[in-house]
């Protein structure tokens, strides 16, 4: 008996126009830091450790590892300060012989902590004082708050200042708070006619002295606050000065001042500054959505979502629940067109989705053993493809290579699989296998990028059994466990490394842009990166930038340590631009601009300063993904004299063409 081998294909016909995109939009920079307003408490505030201040905080000056909570009894300063333990026995980058992946990422999450809680309050204040808030700015906040054995619950639309003012805090005396324009807070007391200064007595909950430049220093576990010495004049003449010094008490600090007209309104002008801790103010990330509006993930303590409009105007901050300080890793971000964006924990693998909005639509937390480290989305933005890790035991495997479909709508995980090129690394140990930088493509396939491998999967894990993986090679990047140039405190993280469009693979590793094929991963061509970097321990690659996008015309855009270079799609350099930051992350926008982020330093770095930055650059639209599963699976074996039946599509839609095929609409097919 005769049999017929046959291949089905599935066509759709798509119709997409490259244009050249306007060059009319604005460029700016952004510095992401910590914002100087005071944040109105709507639950998402509370003072944790021991205080004397036992009123409800009203508003608070967020700085991450260090806050200022103003209450109507006083004001107290919060620090938390972490810091990594030196490994003693060797660098930790490299598997160790008899211990698992995850023994060696619970050592690595190892931190130190110190905290301190230190109070001033306002000794026989008026307990009816009013706190009133002003000049509100036009961004608002969004926190999601942990909750204990439970998933956090978000606090949105919270309102922001640039002043507070105790509204007779003392007879005739208000105090009012704003920002110093070189740092810290600036006080000012309001003395009016009839007041009697004397009564102003402020008292802390630890040491304070007077140094010789008649500061006033109050003693914290990580250096002193500094009130510095008070200028006093008349609300209505500040060229006339009067004596004013600060008298301490014990603990308790009172003003002195010299003869003045009491029929006068004084002002009384000192200013404090707080200690400086370590902080990680990078941007790790950065995506646009469909109306050019551009969000960022930045920070770690928390880590921060931020979303600008099109001319750079913070629209919104999402504080995240996930903090270095608490041995998270932090993990990446994906906006869709609408402007919905995902934002992942990567160990413990976590999840949430926040509404163009800055609301939380819902929270989710992943396998127990999971950790998620870069994301795409498929073809029409209906769920998203998360590459990361799944920790196994010790000897073999360490950790494998893992894809997880994840459902959009409630963030479930939908199928898994593992991927990775096996390779025995370090001392006989089989490598870690994590997925390290996704993307998709047009024919509904995936590439990906572990330590050590490069390759590629169907959008649909079961499309074609026994064939998921198209392709699985060695990329010869060499990626080190560990990302010391790079995230902070992270072993781990994703880097923004692969991009594909229906001709071609494009990849980086800080150094070298390659060109790659489609169907195996081969490198067509390569270029050097002017500026790129990467440092190398015992074998192992840390990239130090990263960064990697295509527009419609098929235009490569790469980040460097010190730029962003536009390419064409041969690899032929076409222009950069310089910035003042390591790239860590492009992506190409309308108008025809792309959008660069990163940060100065590494993560040896106590303070860095993160960047985002819009660069017109003439460049093409952002493409399109044609949402079609042509992809062609191995065909069944039938005989010659089978009956007619219907052929089956990844997708559906579309029509049916070629040799026995005797319905177009439904495939029938007759052998």
């Amino acid at each position: 008996m005769k049999q017929l081998y046959y291949l089905s294909l599935f066509l759709f016909s798509l119709i997409s126009i490259g244009t050249k995109a306007q060059n009319g939009s604005k460029s700016w920079n952004v510095q992401f830091e910590n914002q100087k307003t005071f944040i109105q408490n709507k639950g998402q505030f509370q003072i944790n450790g021991k205080t004397d201040n036992h009123s409800k905080v009203l508003y608070a000056v967020d700085n991450g590892g260090s806050k200022i909570y103003f209450t109507t009894k006083g004001v107290t300063y919060s620090f938390l300060k972490k810091w990594k333990e030196k490994d003693e026995d060797g660098d930790r980058e490299q598997p160790q012989k008899g211990k698992s992946h995850a023994e060696m990422e619970a050592a690595e999450k190892q931190m130190k902590f110190a905290t301190d809680v230190i109070d001033m309050l306002w000794e026989n204040a008026n307990p009816n004082a009013q706190l009133i808030a002003e000049d509100a700015t036009p961004d608002y906040q969004s926190y999601s708050v942990p909750q204990k054995g439970a998933q956090p619950i978000n606090i949105t639309n919270i309102n922001s200042y640039k002043k507070l003012t105790y509204k007779n805090i003392y007879p005739n005396i208000d105090i009012e708070y704003t920002f110093h324009p070189q740092s810290g807070i600036k006080y000012t007391l309001i003395i009016h006619p009839g007041a009697d200064v004397s009564q102003m007595k402020m008292k802390y909950n630890t040491s304070v002295k007077i140094n010789e430049s008649a500061d006033v220093l109050i003693n914290t576990k990580f250096g002193n606050i500094i009130d510095h010495a008070p200028i006093s004049f008349y609300a209505d003449d500040k060229s006339t000065t009067i004596t004013t010094k600060f008298i301490k008490t014990g603990k308790t600090i009172t003003f002195k001042i010299g003869n003045y007209n009491h029929s006068k309104t004084l002002i009384i002008d000192p200013w404090v500054q707080t200690p400086t801790l370590p902080a990680s103010n990078g941007v790790w990330e950065c995506e646009r959505d469909g109306a050019g509006n551009v969000y960022i993930i930045g920070g770690d303590t928390p880590m921060k979502l931020l979303k600008y409009n099109p001319a750079g105007i913070l629209q919104w901050t999402y504080t995240t629940p996930w903090d270095t300080s608490t041995q998270d890793w932090l993990g990446t971000l994906a906006t869709d067109l609408a402007g919905n964006s995902y934002v992942t924990n990567g160990s413990a693998a976590a999840m949430q989705k926040i509404s163009t909005a800055g609301a939380m639509i819902w929270s989710v937390t992943g396998g127990a053993f999971d950790e998620y480290w870069t994301i795409a989305f498929n073809c029409d933005q209906t769920k998203l493809i998360v590459g990361g890790t799944r920790i196994a035991g010790f000897p073999l495997p360490n950790g494998d290579g893992m894809i997880f479909d994840i459902n959009t709508t409630n963030g479930s995980v939908i199928a898994n699989k593992v991927v990775g090129y096996d390779r025995t690394g370090f001392l006989g140990i089989n490598d870690i296998e994590e997925v390290r930088s996704i993307t998709s493509s047009y024919n509904a396939r995936y590439y990906f990028i572990t330590l050590d491998s490069l390759g590629s999967f169907d959008q649909n894990f079961a499309a074609c059994p026994g064939s998921t993986t198209m392709f699985n090679i060695n990329d010869t990047y060499h990626f080190g466990y560990k990302m010391e140039n790079y995230r902070p405190n992270n072993g781990n993280s994703g880097i923004c490394a692969i991009k594909a469009n229906k001709n071609f693979l494009y990849t980086q590793n800080g150094t070298t842009v390659q060109k790659r094929s489609l169907t195996t991963g081969a490198v067509i061509t390569s270029a050097a990166i002017p500026g790129g970097a990467s440092t190398t321990q015992l074998g192992q690659n840390q990239t130090s930038n990263s960064g990697i996008d295509i527009d419609s015309c098929g235009n490569v855009y790469v980040g460097s340590s010190n730029a962003v270079v536009k390419y064409d799609a041969n690899l032929v350099q076409l222009s950069s631009v310089a910035v003042p930051f390591k790239v860590y992350d492009v992506a190409v926008s309308i108008g025809g601009n792309i959008i660069a982020c990163g940060a100065t330093g590494d993560n040896s770095v106590n303070a860095r300063t993160g960047y985002v930055q819009q660069i017109n650059m003439g460049s093409c639209n952002p493409q399109t993904l044609v949402c079609c599963d042509a992809n062609i699976c191995t065909a069944p074996t039938v005989c010659v004299t089978a009956n007619a039946f219907n052929l089956s599509a990844v997708t559906p839609g579309g029509t049916w063409s070629g040799t026995g095929i005797t319905n177009a609409a439904l495939g029938t097919f007759n052998p």
